[in-house]
């Protein structure tokens, strides 16, 4: 798969390092050597063209410089230099081209690579071997499904959450590379034998999220239904404070809200959601409760509000849209026994688990 990294900077200069094996480097048609582990390469936007400095000598104007591993399972560090970005290693093989005034790099790496360094990216380390094979299958899932996503800007998908994290290779225990290969070509399909849609979240807060309140659309197989396996987990309820002002100012000045009615205005500081809806207060108000969620930087929609002195306090449950399958409570089945396919039918219950084929 083509996975295009560091995908939410501008990159203008990228330092290569630390690779556990030699890498032969190509600029253009042009060979330019093997880099070992005690080479740091330069790669950097001059001129509008990608130029490279590599032992001391600089090689300039070329519109792509690919990086090509010696061995499949070796790896290599890159760096944001400008602009400054943490240090990510990662597998497979790697291309810099031209993208928009800045440098495009897309990772080119066999899927179940990629997928061990999804799964520890979106789920850490420390958990149960079937957890970690509900996540690998959903994430294949995932990937195989959209892998079209980005192809107009040069890769399948890209290293973000909206599309799956991908933050590095696989750096912890082996038992994740062990789920990944355990499941290898299984995903998961819906009732008209297509790839099911495989939407997960951290936490659903205890009740998991119609795709309609998030998306304004119904999605085949996922409806809204209590989990009590996340209830007391630790991503289950928070708390935010919002100033009064600003709370009633986006509410008027966005939504028409009817503060000068005295009805109204005793109800905009209080609601309580039990179960999850679409709407703040009611649906007549026309507030949708993602629109609240995005503004306020909230960690999901669901959640209750209050006054309290010049503030509203805001108490939520969940972490994420909650749609689909909720990571602390399919954590919490795994500790608890359940194996990876009763988890999987637990937050998917209408499908099924399969080989996948190319059609």
């Amino acid at each position: 798969m083509r996975i295009g990294l560091f995908t939410d900077s501008q990159l203008k200069k990228v330092k290569a390092a630390h690779s556990t094996a030699p890498y032969h480097i190509i600029a253009d048609s042009t060979y330019i050597g093997l880099a070992n582990a005690n080479d740091i390469v330069e790669v950097f936007l001059e001129g509008g063209k990608i130029s490279i400095l590599f032992r001391g000598n600089k090689l300039s104007k070329f519109k792509k410089i690919s990086f090509y591993t010696i061995n499949k399972e070796e790896s290599i560090e890159f760096t944001g230099v400008i602009p400054s970005i943490k240090s990510r290693q990662y597998e497979g093989d790697f291309e810099f081209s031209l993208a928009n005034n800045a440098m495009r790099l897309v990772n080119m790496v066999e899927l179940d690579t990629y997928l061990e360094g999804v799964v520890e990216s979106e789920s850490g380390t420390g958990q149960k071997l079937e957890y970690y094979k509900v996540q690998a299958l959903i994430s294949r899932t995932y990937a195989l499904k959209f892998r079209n996503k980005h192809l107009e800007d040069g890769y399948e998908i890209c290293d973000r959450v909206h599309c799956q994290a991908y933050l590095h290779k696989r750096m912890g225990n082996s038992i994740i590379d062990s789920a990944v290969r355990q499941t290898t070509l299984k995903v998961i399909y819906d009732q008209n034998n297509e790839l099911a849609p495989s939407y997960f979240s951290a936490n659903c807060g205890g009740q998991t999220c119609n795709p309609a309140h998030v998306w304004n659309e119904t999605i085949d197989g996922l409806t809204s239904f209590k989990d009590t396996f996340c209830i007391y987990t630790k991503q289950a309820t928070w708390k935010k404070s919002i100033p009064e002002a600003e709370w009633i100012s986006y509410l008027v000045n966005t939504y028409n809200f009817p503060i000068d009615d005295s009805l109204s205005r005793q109800l905009l500081f209080h609601f309580v959601q039990p179960e999850r809806t679409a709407f703040y207060l009611h649906p007549g108000y026309g507030i949708p409760m993602r629109d609240i969620r995005e503004k306020f930087h909230l960690k999901s929609s669901f959640f209750n509000t209050r006054k309290e002195g010049d503030f509203i306090i805001v108490e939520g449950r969940g972490y994420g849209h909650g749609v689909g399958l909720c990571q602390e409570g399919a954590m919490k089945m795994a500790r608890n026994g359940y194996s990876y396919d009763q988890i999987i039918r637990f937050y998917f219950p209408s499908v099924k688990i399969d080989d996948f084929t190319y059609k």
